[in-house]
């Protein structure tokens, strides 16, 4: 069957890994969304070489910035998805903001799925029995968040706020999977696992180093890292609003787990991204 794939951050990474399969099915139509337009015509290039699937595209977003996630969807048009995968983030040790000038790991990492998935949704771009797929982090576990500084500006630290972020992720999960049961859009996130690829590549030499030599010591190979997004886009089930970790259901931290807070966020985010919503 035929099934339309479209993974944000889809030019490396386990975005890039899982494309890699999913292209060897001739069936399988994927869309590539990123940042660098040369990371995406080098991606299209690498998948053309291991397969004769010509049903691979790649569309330029910047997900940190709202702005341009509402301008994409004025100027791009594709098929009814079968499975979205929101999978693009980062980490800024560094604080950084975006265009709107939003804290950047806050922006990227959970108003980039937040928005996309508004647009995805409000102009009718998934089926019924569909999936969207969260890529979460095991890196939530130990904080929580501040609804009244959800962008850390009292107090900033890159690390946090990346654990803040996936634990947003999370959030954003229940909260969209409440609301889509009843369409019987599946909603579900997961951990990859601590993986081997150029993540946190945007920093200075010395933190890349650091993350170099923690990612060589106690990482696991991409292929590895990759088992439980393939899993969630393969596999057929009716599980939503669960988070995943090496194929199974796995427990998250009880503030993942709130409705409150599921609420709250939701809540918080469609008043931060009002304007392009």
């Amino acid at each position: 069957m035929k099934k339309n794939i479209l993974i944000t951050g889809g030019t490396s990474g386990i975005g890039f890994n899982a494309a890699k399969t999913l292209v060897k099915n001739p069936e399988n139509n994927l869309i590539l969304i990123g940042k660098n337009i040369n990371k995406g015509e080098l991606a299209l290039r690498k998948l053309r070489e291991i397969s004769k699937n010509k049903n691979i595209s790649f569309l330029n977003c910047d997900l940190s910035s709202l702005a341009e996630i509402n301008n994409f969807f004025k100027v791009n048009k594709f098929s009814k998805l079968d499975i979205l995968v929101n999978n693009a983030g980062a980490v800024f040790f560094n604080k950084s903001l975006s265009r709107e000038k939003i804290e950047k790991t806050f922006a990227l990492n959970h108003l980039g799925y937040f928005l996309f998935t508004h647009f995805i949704l409000k102009k009718n771009l998934i089926k019924k029995n569909s999936k969207i797929i969260n890529v979460a982090s095991g890196a939530h576990w130990g904080v929580d968040l501040d609804f009244n500084d959800l962008q850390m500006k009292k107090n900033y630290n890159g690390w946090i706020a990346y654990k803040k972020s996936k634990l947003c992720n999370i959030l954003f999960t229940k909260k969209l999977s409440q609301i889509l049961k009843k369409d019987k859009i599946n909603v579900n996130c997961l951990h990859p696992g601590f993986v081997q690829t150029n993540f946190g590549s945007n920093n200075n030499c010395i933190i890349k180093l650091g993350i170099r030599l923690a990612m060589k010591f106690g990482g696991i190979n991409i292929n590895e890292g990759t088992e439980t997004l393939l899993y969630l886009i393969e596999t057929h089930n009716k599980i939503t609003g669960e988070y995943f970790y090496k194929g199974k259901v796995s427990p998250s931290s009880n503030f993942s787990m709130s409705k409150i807070n599921a609420d709250k966020l939701w809540n918080k985010s469609l008043e931060i991204s009002a304007k392009y919503l």
